[in-house]
């Protein structure tokens, strides 16, 4: 324009001048566009890297970040159980050594009362895993109960990580309550004494050392019509542990590698038994000479004390959703 006013007109500076009001005037429309298409354009660039975002803040909130806190099952783990090991009666059985069709009977009763305290129709990997293998072990023995039905569950809870199924057999006036869960909190349901939970405990650290996910079994049964309101209420029996196998997902150690690069700390919380997050943690790479702090511990700690071993600490077990989002209300020392 300036160009063309010049010769045509003669007047250079008025020429200048009308250039300059018009690219005053077409600048704030090109804006939008430019804007538009330069934010496809990364995120374009972002999506050949295999990252999403619908917010752009985001991203530069995640290229902020120093700490990365992560659950353990599915997100470290691959999420697809098998049962590794069962044990029952002082015996221990290695499904990685042997055959599941070599089951012996002393194990029937275990896989069929985990079974029973798992899902009819399950869609936890936990509950799938043992009810094919129960499936296999007990095909054709009188363990299997196709005409029994749930009466009532009860739930897991804060308080008691254990969930338990009441089942009704047409033939039977009792009720059969089968129990899975944590191993310290099922040995509390049956009331063990001191010595044989202490063997229990063993026997779970020795599978948890080889990351394996522990659960502790038991039954009962109950005559009463009218169910007691909480699990303490029923006689249960301690029948065994059930270990299963959660394969780590190959690409973590190498995305753990590349966070320590960055100057990222990952940090593991998880409701695993200690022994099972030190395990993965281990075999991931991340840091456990600090070892691993439980949710009880969390608890019973203030917020001062709790702030410094978060420092220092990259493993947290038996840990219970509300603890996830916990954060200290101490201010920021200076």
């Amino acid at each position: 324009l300036v160009v063309l006013y010049g010769l045509t007109r003669g007047d250079w500076l008025r020429g200048f001048l009308a250039a300059l009001t018009l690219a005053m005037a077409i600048l704030p429309e090109e804006l939008p566009v430019v804007l538009t298409v330069f934010l496809a354009l990364g995120a374009w660039r972002m999506s050949r890297k295999h990252v999403l975002t619908r917010h752009m803040p985001a991203i530069e909130m995640l290229g902020a970040a120093t700490a990365l806190c992560v659950d353990k099952t599915g997100t470290l783990t691959l999420n697809r159980m098998s049962v590794a090991r069962l044990s029952a009666h002082g015996e221990t059985y290695d499904f990685s050594k042997k055959p599941v069709s070599a089951v012996p009977e002393v194990f029937h009763e275990l896989a069929e009362f985990a079974m029973l305290a798992s899902q009819p129709d399950p869609f936890d990997p936990m509950d799938r895993a043992i009810r094919t293998l129960s499936d296999e072990v007990l095909r054709g023995t009188e363990h299997l109960h196709a005409s029994w039905k749930v009466e009532r569950e009860y739930p897991l809870a804060k308080s008691l990580l254990a969930i338990s199924e009441v089942w009704s057999s047409p033939d039977n006036s009792q009720f059969v309550i089968a129990a899975k869960g944590a191993p310290e909190a099922i040995a509390d349901l049956c009331h063990l004494p001191e010595s044989l939970k202490a063997q229990v405990i063993h026997g779970v650290a020795e599978m948890a050392a080889d990351g394996l996910r522990v659960l502790g079994v038991a039954k009962a049964r109950f005559s009463s019509s009218r169910l007691p309101d909480q699990q303490h209420d029923f006689d249960f029996e301690f029948l065994g542990l059930v270990a299963l196998a959660d394969p780590v997902r190959p690409r973590v150690p190498g995305a753990i590698r590349e966070c320590q690069t960055a100057g990222i700390r990952v940090i593991m919380i998880t409701g695993d038994y200690p022994g099972t997050a030190l395990s993965i943690a281990h075999q991931i790479g991340l840091p456990s000479e600090a070892g691993a702090i439980t949710g009880p511990e969390v608890a019973a700690m203030d917020q001062v004390r709790l702030r410094d071993r978060v420092k220092q600490a990259s493993v947290f077990a038996r840990a219970v959703p509300e603890q996830k989002l916990q954060r200290s209300k101490i201010p920021r020392r200076s």
